[in-house]
């Protein structure tokens, strides 16, 4: 199943990790997420990462920064999708945390 899942303590049925309900309220509207199967949502989510990781690709062959020398890529070794989802997805929300953190300090300022 593409989305990680969590057994409840209570009755055992299974609940999906909460950065995926953010990922797809960043991407989605309500609207979209009661009328569109998750297939289809999918799709949309893969597209659309797979655009944003050619616009980081162009940005580092803008800065001379790519190709990464293999050594450097040498840790990712064997690396599996559905852990490198995991990892863009904890990214996501770590990233979408700092930008509220960063909010906060300008607001205070």
């Amino acid at each position: 199943h593409p989305y990680a899942r969590l057994y409840t303590k209570r009755d055992g049925t299974k609940r999906r990790k909460m950065w995926n309900h953010a990922l797809e309220k960043a991407l989605f509207t309500p609207q979209e997420i009661s009328t569109m199967g998750a297939p289809h949502r999918r799709t949309i989510y893969t597209a659309s990462l797979e655009a944003h990781v050619d616009r980081l690709h162009q940005q580092l062959l803008e800065y001379a920064l790519f190709p990464v020398p293999f050594e450097k890529l040498e840790p990712f070794r064997g690396l599996n999708s559905k852990t490198a989802k995991s990892m863009v997805a904890g990214l996501w929300r770590d990233a979408a945390e700092m930008k509220i953190k960063l909010l906060e300090l300008e607001r205070s300022v």
